[in-house]
């Protein structure tokens, strides 16, 4: 073997513990250095750019997780999560985010704040008059809390945790603002000329498969389909003109008031 072959083995053996620990380099700090408001703005737009595509422009997940929950499989300090985004996930199809060491710290100070965006926040309503706002208007028919009601709708066992004031009465007012992925309304057209709405749950080839309004879960071959249609992505009606100003303040408050087990 030649020197020259032997030498090029040797720095390949060196390189690869080299790379591995590279992998698996800690954040440089503990606290984030970079947490003022203006990081977290400007946290925000390197976010759009490196983790939208697959974390929603939100952060309200798609292929990757939602982030909004506050919750993080590999932890939620600041260093656990630097390292998580700085390296990516292993195994996964999380890569490494291509960026520099302040701007990873941003991206860090945006996610911690989707996952609290609430707390900060006292809504000026009565909660317990929202309380009796959601029952009347149904909203238990679509939406869960703490695991009693629909699942046409999020979660909402700690919506108030997770999103703010001004979010909340917008979902309320104007909801096909923001839709997240997984229940955006479809409307699959037979030949039969029956037409079922509802949110998608699979689609291949073959069938499509959905949860009808009724919360029935519906699949249709699709030689038996003649148009599926996704022109209402929410099934939500706008609220903002079907209740009073008091009582969408009331409702605001109470969504405000489900903080979850935190």
């Amino acid at each position: 073997m030649s020197i020259l072959l032997k030498t090029s083995f040797c720095f390949l053996a060196l390189l690869a513990p080299l790379c591995a620990q590279r992998q698996r380099m800690p954040a440089p700090a503990e606290k984030n250095p970079f947490d003022t408001p203006q990081d977290v703005e400007q946290g925000a737009g390197l976010f759009q750019t490196h983790c939208s595509y697959c974390h929603g422009s939100h952060g309200e997940g798609g292929r990757g997780a939602d982030l909004t929950a506050g919750q993080y499989r590999y932890g939620g300090s600041d260093a656990e999560l630097y390292a998580t985004i700085r390296n990516g996930i292993p195994g996964s199809e999380m890569p490494p985010v291509r960026a520099t060491d302040d701007e990873i710290w941003r991206i860090v100070a945006f996610v911690k704040k989707i996952g609290s965006s609430g707390l900060m926040e006292k809504a000026p309503g009565d909660p317990a008059a929202g309380k009796l706002v959601y029952d009347k208007s149904g909203c238990s028919a679509c939406h869960s809390i703490n695991k009693q009601g629909g699942n046409l709708g999020p979660d909402l066992t700690d919506i108030g945790r997770r999103r703010g004031l001004k979010y909340l009465e917008e979902s309320l007012v104007k909801p096909e603002a923001d839709v997240p992925i997984n229940y955006r309304a479809i409307q699959v057209v037979l030949k039969s000329g029956q037409t079922v709405t509802g949110i998608r749950l699979n689609e291949d080839d073959i069938s499509i498969q959905l949860r009808d309004t009724s919360d029935n879960l519906r699949s249709f071959l699709k030689e038996n389909v003649k148009e599926i249609r996704h022109d209402n992505p929410s099934l939500m009606p706008p609220y903002g003109g079907i209740l009073s100003k008091k009582d969408l303040e009331d409702l605001v408050a109470y969504l405000n008031s489900l903080r979850g087990g935190q």
